[in-house]
């Protein structure tokens, strides 16, 4: 009997509020989902002017001289651990447009070459 009354100091159980006891996790919440939104807004705001970019890029090949010299200096923007190697033969196909003061069109490979390395279809 002796043990019974030292467990009469038991106390019942709080109840636990997770969400809505205070503003404070509401906006939390908030600022949150509003930092997400944003970041890819930005993403994707991002990624539809890097394609605009490079359809710019591309409208110039009907000018070989000018699509050489422009796709050499901007298309380092686009590199990355995959597409380096078609990069440099791309610079190396087009380096014979650059320094002639007459030049023909640019032939169908290098196209083709600068189609795939641009991700136009």
């Amino acid at each position: 009997m002796n043990e019974l009354l030292k467990l009469k100091d038991i106390k019942p159980n709080v109840p636990v509020y997770i969400s809505g006891s205070s503003n404070y996790n509401l906006y939390l919440i908030i600022i949150i989902c509003l930092i997400v939104f944003l970041l890819v807004f930005i993403l994707i705001k991002k990624h539809i002017n890097l394609k605009k970019e490079k359809l710019a890029l591309f409208s110039l090949i009907n000018n070989p001289k000018k699509f050489a010299y422009e796709f050499t200096k901007k298309a380092k923007k686009y590199k990355n651990k995959k597409n380096e190697k078609l990069l440099n033969e791309i610079i190396i196909r087009l380096s014979e447009y650059k320094y002639k003061p007459e030049v023909s069109e640019i032939d169908n490979e290098t196209i083709k070459l600068v189609k795939k390395y641009l991700e136009i279809k």
